[in-house]
């Protein structure tokens, strides 16, 4: 199963937000553009034993905290999921389950809130159900069903990860847990008559019964050894009790009444997970954070290779106390379930954006409206695709975390910008600017057509002559296509620095204090020494670079 859309209105932040997802999708943007706001909802809705009440929202929930808005969250599936009132009914298929976090209009609760939970078919109309079955010469009935059956919100396989790495909400007795969902498999094999265990009888003859038989069994001796007399009389005066009061009689309406031990799924359910040091026993969920989420990440990865299908994941932060080497594997399992399975997560890291198919990822932002989402609206032919597979790496990454991003055709103007804009007085990293070089001048245009796609403000920096074009007429047309991008806005801009960037920096200071300046700086690598006349104190900012980094320091 899927979660093919959702919809959330008047949510915090959000105002109003309808989008598709992905099999596999990255929510990522600064911190207090609404990230979490859009996982929430989703979470309020579809976990939590009992479902959504509506305690389950306050007013500090509502958009602006406006008391005459109303909270709209809408769930679409893919597949549908199908429901029947009767068991030899006719099935139902319900693709969108709606909630509505509203007031009552009329009668004595008037003004009140309440949650108005609807299901809805492919066609957007609340389904008719079968209630009656059909009689001779009487047609089945059907009614509209109304609100949205335990049965349905039980089917969707939600398992919901947040910041709060508690072990204690991934164990069994979780319903909407990673370990409930590998349990629940585990217990349907133990269930299978073929799945057998070899007993011994009393004279020491051997044979195959099914685990759950001999589960059956040994259940029972543990019940006897548990029924003492006190035991048999509390049981025995509840059923006494409760037939009196239903005017029943237990012998003449061969009724009973009494305790039954757990069944195999029970015992799952309250499985803890123990650590032991040095002779000491402990439960997991009394260890400190770092430690149980190390777990959570463990049972992830233990949900990846048994090869579980068909949940659904939400994620907050996955990179949250690993460091990179560990962001980067915990990132390939997410890829990996993600093959069989739904994952939907935020994150800061672009080590979790570094991704084989950049659609995949979901900008957030947030302007006086309200929180909003930019998905690229850039065709990924395969050409594309395998050139960003194979530039995006985690450092490039950084450009879909960028309020306002620069593009350089490599090292050089990275690492010299930096120099240059801190003698400006410019904090790029507090304004949340990006230098991203391209790995050469034949890549910019690819970059900034992605950068573009995702309305990223970005600046495009380039020579005039470059080495990766041998044709002068086709480098002409190019750097005009780099021309082209330019907006009346000034969200994107290009700039040509002549034939090189040691070119600006010549004509800032002159040829001869320019050979003085190189020459302080003997047996570096070009890149290294332009940054190193950069920060030197005689050198100053190049009127072409101080235009283009006053523009960049300009994100906030």
């Amino acid at each position: 199963m899927r979660l093919k859309r959702i919809k959330v209105e008047n949510f915090r932040s959000v105002q109003e937000l309808e989008i598709e997802l992905p099999q596999v999708c990255a929510i990522v943007g600064p911190n207090n553009a609404g990230k979490s706001n859009i996982l929430e909802p989703v979470r309020r809705v579809l976990s939590g034993e009992w479902g959504p009440r509506v305690s389950s929202f306050s007013e500090d929930d509502v958009y602006l905290r406006d008391a005459e808005l109303d909270i709209t969250i809408e769930c679409s599936f893919e597949p549908p999921i199908e429901y029947r009132k009767l068991k030899e009914g006719d099935a139902v298929q319900i693709e969108t389950m709606e909630f509505l976090y509203t007031r009552y209009k009329r009668g004595p609760q008037t003004g009140t809130r309440r949650l108005a939970q609807t299901c809805f078919d492919e066609t957007g109309k609340q389904p008719n159900v079968m209630t009656g079955y059909a009689k001779r010469g009487i047609p089945p009935k059907f009614e509209p069903l109304l609100g949205i059956p335990q049965e349905v919100r039980d089917a969707v396989p939600l398992i919901y990860i947040g910041t709060d790495r508690s072990l204690r909400r991934q164990l069994p007795s979780q319903q909407y847990s990673l370990l409930r969902r590998i349990f629940e498999d585990i217990n349907e094999d133990f269930q299978n008559p073929e799945n057998k265990v070899v007993v011994r009888d009393r004279e020491g003859n051997e044979r195959e019964v099914a685990r759950i038989e001999r589960f059956e069994q040994l259940l029972k001796l543990v019940m006897n050894l548990l029924k003492t007399d006190e035991f048999k009389r509390v049981e025995a005066s509840i059923k006494q009790n409760v037939l009196e009061q239903l005017g029943l009689d237990a012998e003449a309406d061969d009724i009973d009444l009494y305790f039954t031990p757990m069944s195999s799924m029970d015992f799952y359910k309250n499985l803890d997970l123990v650590i032991k040091d040095h002779g000491f026993s402990i439960s997991a969920t009394e260890v400190g954070e770092g430690f149980q989420n190390a777990i959570v990440l463990a049972v992830l990865r233990a949900f990846e290779e048994t090869n579980r299908q068909g949940a659904i994941l939400l994620i907050e932060e996955p990179e949250m106390f690993l460091h990179p080497q560990m962001q980067r594997s915990l990132y390939k399992t997410l890829r990996s379930i993600g093959e069989t399975n739904q994952v939907i997560y935020t994150t800061h890291s672009p080590y979790f954006v570094s991704v084989p198919d950049y659609r995949d990822v979901l900008l957030v932002r947030r302007d006086d409206e309200g929180t909003y989402v930019v998905q690229s609206s850039l065709a990924a032919d395969n050409k594309r695709r395998e050139k960003f597979l194979k530039e995006l790496d985690p450092e490039r990454s950084e450009l879909f975390f960028a309020r306002r991003l620069l593009l350089v055709e490599g090292d050089t103007e990275k690492l010299s910008y930096p120099a240059y804009a801190a003698k400006l007085k410019l904090d790029l990293d507090r304004t949340g600017a990006t230098i991203v070089e391209v790995g050469g001048k034949r890549n910019l245009k690819d970059f900034a057509e992605l950068a573009i796609s995702f309305q990223i403000p970005v600046g495009i920096v380039y020579d005039k002559d470059s080495s990766d074009f041998k044709d002068e007429d086709e480098e002409t047309e190019y750097n005009g296509t780099l021309d082209g991008f330019e907006t009346d806005d000034g969200s994107v801009r290009a700039w040509q620095i002549g034939r090189k960037h040691e070119d600006a920096v010549r004509r800032a200071v002159g040829e001869k204090k320019y050979q003085e300046l190189s020459q302080r700086y003997p047996n570096y690598t070009n890149a290294t020494r332009q940054r190193l006349i950069a920060a030197d104190p005689e050198m100053p900012v190049p009127e072409e670079f101080a235009e283009i980094l006053q523009w960049l320091g300009s994100a906030a």
